[in-house]
This record gives structure tokens, C-alpha cells and sequence, in this order.
């Protein structure tokens, strides 16, 4: 009998711990509905608070003239939008994965037809050091005209030809940490069509549905309890053989 216990818990906890490395939860979710923010026109905008779970948004350019702003997004009223972009310049979106591993990312972006086209994700654990390049030169959508075999990005329906994802699973650095900080940063617009060449000043990139998923860590307190009731049910059964 005492090996039978020994087994139904074995059979528990490999049960917990495979349920738990195939449900990933999501740690924070940027939609700006929720919580969007003001419409301000500075260099730097922050405080974004997520709409989903926990986080911070913020975006900075050079310019001090950027307008940002919560235009139409993928399916939704709002989203992220700035002008006057200059390579360099970023959204940025900040998370705690304690407790989780496994990380992944999914966004909708967009840009104007004379807005940057093309952009770099990185990420850093901390808020300072440099960034990780982890996907190099992706080509952002124009949203002015409908793209053939895509759609048009607007309020009515979301288009899936505007998403982007990121695996970044097998980032072991990234899991359990206070701080981790994704980057969507212009890299350089003169390889990309739509759009191409000089980012004017007018020309606007947004962000919408900004999604970090993580797989939560197995809780040690639920595996011990599970090991001390079967303890106690194989000492009672013992007790009882005894007597």
C-alpha cells in the first residue's frame, strides 16, 4: 500500500508540473483601453500603466516636438501612436516575471506612409546595460491603405497581418527577474517597402496590443502538500496495520 501512495504521488506531481509548463499566462497586456494615456506633445512619454496584469509603457525620441497619441488601433479605439521619429527612438514596455519562466511576446504595430518602417525588438533584464537584438529589422505595415491580402488596420476588425511574435522561451535570463524591458526601436527605414526612405516629421508608427506571456513557475508549497498528505495517509495506514 505504502508504495502505492509513494506512486499516486509521483503521478500528482508530474501532473502539476506538466500543467504548468503548457499554461502560459499573460504577465501584461497593453491595449490602451483601460488605462490610456493623455495625449501629450514632449520627448518622452510614461506611466503607461498596463491594461492586463502588471506593467509599465513608456516611449522616448529625441524631439521634443513628438505628439503622442491614442489613435484607432488593431480592432479597438485606441492605441500608442508618436510622430517625428529619428532612428533610435522607442516604445518601451517593462515587466516583473517573478514567478514565471518561459517568456513570449506578441504585438500590432503599424506606421504611416511616411512614418518609420522598419524597427529592431530587443530586450535587457534591469533597467540599465544594453539591449539584446532578438528580432533585427522586422518591416512595420503601412496603415493608410489596405494592404493586398492583409486588410486595413482600424477599430472595426482586428488584422492579423499587422501582429508580430517573439519566443523567447529559451531566454533562461529572462525568467523569475524583478525587472525585464522590451524595446521596439526604429533602426533604419531605407531597406524597407512600404514605407521607404526619410521618415518625416508627420510620419507616425503605433503600437496595440502589446502581450507578454510566461509560463508560472510549480509552487513548491502545493508540491509539499501534496507529499504530506500522502505521508500521512501511508502513516495512518501503518498505525492501523500495527495495531
Amino acid at each position: 500500500m505504502l508504495k502505492h501512495y509513494f506512486i499516486l504521488a509521483v503521478a500528482i506531481i508530474g501532473f502539476h508540473s506538466n500543467t504548468d509548463q503548457i499554461r502560459a499566462d499573460v504577465v501584461a497586456q497593453w491595449t490602451f483601453e483601460t488605462n490610456p494615456p493623455a495625449n501629450i506633445t514632449a520627448a518622452t512619454i510614461s506611466g503607461i500603466a498596463a491594461d492586463v496584469g502588471s506593467g509599465t509603457a513608456s516611449g522616448t525620441h529625441l524631439s521634443a516636438s513628438t505628439v503622442w497619441s491614442t489613435p484607432s488601433g488593431n480592432g479597438s479605439a485606441n492605441s500608442l501612436s508618436a510622430n517625428n521619429w529619428a532612428i533610435g527612438d522607442f516604445f518601451q514596455f517593462q515587466v516583473s516575471t517573478v514567478g514565471f519562466t518561459g517568456v513570449n511576446l506578441t504585438w500590432d504595430q503599424t506606421s504611416s506612409g511616411t512614418g518609420p518602417g522598419v524597427f529592431d525588438f530587443e530586450y535587457r533584464v534591469g533597467n540599465s546595460g544594453l539591449f539584446t537584438n532578438a528580432l533585427n529589422d522586422y518591416v512595420v505595415l503601412p496603415n493608410q491603405t489596405a494592404v493586398p491580402g492583409i486588410g486595413t488596420w482600424g477599430p472595426a476588425t482586428p488584422i492579423a497581418g499587422y501582429g508580430f511574435a517573439v519566443n523567447l522561451s529559451t531566454v533562461t535570463a529572462l525568467d523569475n527577474q524583478a525587472i525585464v524591458q522590451f524595446r521596439l526601436t526604429v533602426a533604419t527605414n531605407a531597406d524597407s517597402t512600404p514605407p521607404a526612405g526619410t521618415i518625416a516629421g508627420g510620419g507616425t508608427s503605433r503600437v496595440d496590443n502589446f502581450t507578454v506571456n510566461a509560463v508560472p513557475e510549480p509552487s513548491s508549497f502545493a508540491l509539499l502538500g501534496v507529499l504530506a498528505c500522502c505521508l500521512g495517509a501511508s502513516n495512518r495506514f501503518r498505525k492501523k496495520k500495527q495495531a
